[in-house]
């Protein structure tokens, strides 16, 4: 059996990128709610709008926490934020300590 081609230097930084970008998507996701949810309340007055409105961030986040969730490591191609069932957005790969930024120095493990 053959061992698996290590990805290149440009491969592991276009990985990462995408996989930031993915993240921040993540995150503005979940800043907005608050200030949406008070917004939608404040112009329209009704719950069932401020509902309806609470209906659809949540369908996003989710599509969003999920393809995050499930998003493989550029440099092992293990899930980046899975290890078991339960997703962690930590900074680095739960199986290669990679670390988001691509900076060997902030591995989280050695290699």
């Amino acid at each position: 059996m053959s061992e698996p081609r290590k990805p290149s230097k440009a491969e592991i930084e276009a990985g990462l990128k995408v996989l930031r970008r993915r993240r921040l998507i993540f995150w503005i996701l979940i800043a907005v709610y608050l200030p949406m949810i008070y917004v939608v309340l404040e112009m329209s007055g009704s719950d069932k709008v401020t509902g309806i409105f609470f209906g659809f961030w949540l369908f996003f986040v989710t599509i969003a926490a999920n393809v995050v969730a499930f998003s493989k490591c550029p440099s092992c191609g293990q899930f980046f934020h899975m290890n078991g069932m339960i997703p962690m957005y930590f900074r680095n790969c739960l199986h290669c300590g990679l670390h988001i930024t691509g900076d060997e120095k902030r591995n989280k493990f050695e290699k």
